[in-house]
């Protein structure tokens, strides 16, 4: 199976139509687009690109890539922030049918010289915040500095300048716009024959990495079909169209984000992107963009809930909250202010969402991430030699299969049985109507004198405590029973152990389940969407005792 080319399609079809929005806090350094710099000014500036717009500079930068030597097979890391630049390279990339490798700004020069190397890339792609990082790795990769070897031609229209006029107004008002619109339909009428190129399905578009959750993250080589069913099955159940404006904070390096991109051009709806997640600036292009649609964290979503202007949320007809379970107490305020969440359940593993719970259904499944999209298929299983299916509410492994799901990962044994089952590593279980609703992670399971412990269980009730603001329960080895029930806290104010117990005891939380002991914490480490890395926190406990 092929594909057209989506973004070239929709150039044709709807090219005036708005396809990104980049908004920045910070005023622009001359003869620097969109650069940040120091000096902070009072408003957000927005830059506009129309679908013919974003392709004339995508073309531009396939050329430039073609004059570096890249090829169709060539893997191309890219290690920016958030960025215009960010989103047309992955486009131009796709053009050359080199294969993108996403790389974590967050991560420190050792752990990107691992992905780089696991991925095999040969090229690197930074930006100016990242060129510390990138000179370590010169000596294994060929390096591009994307804010400074490449001079595009500016193509967007800026919001400060031409609020409230429409655009033929602003041609004839600004001479430069009038060069700026020229040259794009130059570049159009220009024979990009690998525009016309079609996709193919089982073509690997770019390597994502896991979050490492437990343990070295493992390489997921995503396909283009994985990529276009998740789109579709996303836009289908969500209902999202042409006249939609997705809001992206999430890093383009995450799945989570990315995928927003293939929803965009396959769709026609706009894509608002911000250099990153900041209360203020979200909140702020809710309003000014007229956005419907968001897709968060649940740190995100309660620091949001926090800020002033968090009523601009309920401009939104579409919530999406994903990465990490939402405790109860956020999805309780979530309902009571009327607000439309969407929980969701997916992984890097299978091209971001896999099961989406509607806004209708929010308050009758409360907990649950949803049904499977369509095309998508679920099952809950218990043991690994000799599997069986369990009972409706029984817990057991989450099991996924369809064509979103990748068909295996990087240079490591594939989870993925002959039946094309994905094996999670998800602890979860299905009400009658089909629901899904995600306990834990197999991992993650505490054992203690023989009973199994979820962690998630002790979270949703610890998190509502008013001293606790964020809270990670694990277990460690104890003598006596296997394992103990450790509680890791960042605090608002006092609190002991024996508080917190009793708090837990108020809740009917069994007193097997019951930490024994209390950790202090001024922070807990949380991957970039949002999951509790707990496999570094019980390393550093374990160390700490020895």
């Amino acid at each position: 199976m092929t594909f057209p080319n989506w973004l070239s399609q929709q150039a044709k079809q709807n090219p005036d139509l708005t396809a990104l929005i980049f908004r920045t806090p910070y005023k622009e350094a001359d003869g620097d687009r969109y650069q940040d710099t120091e000096t902070l000014v009072n408003y957000s500036q927005s830059h506009y690109w129309t679908f013919a717009q974003l392709e004339a500079e995508v073309n531009q930068w396939v050329d430039f890539l073609q004059n570096l030597g890249i090829k169709s097979g060539d893997r191309v890391g890219l290690l920016m922030a958030n960025h215009p630049r960010y989103v047309m390279l992955v486009h131009a990339l796709s053009r050359c049918k080199a294969i993108a490798v996403f790389l974590n700004t967050r991560l420190t020069a050792v752990e990107i010289k691992f992905q780089i190397q696991d991925s095999q890339a040969q090229y690197l792609f930074h930006d100016h915040q990242h060129t510390a990082i990138a000179k370590v790795l010169d000596s294994i990769v060929q390096t591009i500095n994307s804010d400074s070897n490449f001079n595009g031609n500016v193509t967007s229209r800026s919001q400060d300048r031409f609020s409230g006029m429409d655009q033929n107004k602003q041609r004839n008002l600004e001479p430069e716009v009038v060069l700026q619109a020229n040259r794009t339909e130059q570049i159009l009428a220009q024979d990009y024959k690998c525009a016309d190129l079609p996709i193919e399905e089982n073509s690997i578009h770019g390597i994502f990495y896991t979050s490492g959750t437990t343990g070295k993250p493992k390489g997921v080589p995503l396909s283009y079909g994985n990529h276009w069913h998740n789109a579709i099955a996303s836009n289908s159940r969500i209902g999202a169209n042409l006249n939609d404006n997705w809001l992206l904070c999430l890093p383009l390096f995450h799945v989570g984000g990315m995928a927003i991109i293939w929803r965009s051009v396959i769709s026609g709806m706009t894509l608002t992107l911000l250099p990153r997640f900041d209360e203020q600036q979200v909140l702020e292009a809710i309003a000014a963009e007229k956005v419907t649609l968001i897709s968060l964290v649940p740190t995100m979503l309660s620091r949001l809930l926090e800020h002033s202007l968090w009523r601009n949320l309920c401009n939104l007809r579409g919530i999406l909250l994903g990465g990490a379970n939402a405790n109860s107490e956020l999805t309780n305020r979530c309902l009571r202010l009327g607000l439309p969440i969407m929980p969701t359940y997916g992984m890097t593993e299978t091209a971001s969402q896999f099961a989406t719970l509607l806004p209708h259904e929010a308050k009758l499944k409360q907990g649950s991430s949803g049904r499977p999209l369509s095309g998508n298929q679920l099952r809950i299983i218990k043991g690994e030699d000799h599997i069986q299916e369990v009972n409706v509410g029984e817990i057991g492994q989450v099991l996924v299969r369809g064509k979103s799901v990748m068909s295996g990962y990087l240079h490591r044994q594939v989870n993925v049985d002959a039946q094309g089952w994905l094996h999670t590593g998800d602890l979860g279980y299905l009400d009658a109507d089909g629901y899904l609703y995600v306990v834990s992670r197999r991992s993650d399971l505490i054992i203690s004198g023989g009973e199994n412990i979820y962690p998630a269980e002790i979270e949703a009730i610890l998190v509502t405590h008013p001293a606790i603001n964020d809270i990670c329960v694990i277990g460690l080895a104890d003598p006596e029973w296997g394992e103990q029930v450790v509680a890791i806290a960042v605090t608002k104010s006092l609190v002991t152990l024996s508080e917190l117990r009793s708090f837990c005891e108020q809740k009917s939380l069994a007193r097997y389940k019951l930490p024994k002991s209390l950790l202090i914490v001024d922070a807990l480490p949380r991957s970039a969407s949002g999951k509790l890395l707990r496999h570094e926190i019980r390393d550093q406990l374990i160390s700490n005792k020895k």
